[in-house]
């Protein structure tokens, strides 16, 4: 079965929803998220679920406990199961950003410390 949707469409149609689930199989995840400027969500990881994010829209900066790294369109960033990551958008309009993860694999659900994110207005990191 091919299933097509485009990723602006999707967010355009659900503008209230900040994290819209795209497509789901055994091995991988894929979702969008839609945030409005100056938003970052918390420091959190996951235990058994590699990242990939792609900005396709806005900037993104994304900070580890060492680093920090300014995403713009079309940037890619691999994040590893088990390192620390907070998602800021840092831009001055929407971030739409695609995600990719291997959630599921080996029948292992995804997990995600703290558990409940927290979506606050942009400041310093918030360390887990």
């Amino acid at each position: 079965m091919v299933e097509v949707k485009n990723p602006f469409d999707e967010t355009n149609a659900h503008p209230e929803i900040r994290h819209l689930s795209l497509w789901r199989t055994d091995l991988a995840y894929f979702w969008l998220i839609n945030c409005e400027a100056n938003i970052q969500d918390d420091m959190h990881y996951h235990e058994n679920d590699d990242h990939i994010f792609m900005v396709l829209e806005g900037e993104c900066t994304v900070r580890t406990p060492a680093e920090e790294h300014v995403l713009k369109q079309f940037d890619t960033v691999l994040l590893k199961s088990g390192e620390p990551y907070q998602l800021c958008n840092t831009g001055k309009e929407r971030l739409l950003l695609l995600g990719a993860g291997n959630a599921g694999a080996n029948g292992k659900p995804r997990t995600r410390v703290p558990k409940i994110a927290s979506h606050l207005p942009l400041s310093d990191p918030i360390i887990a």
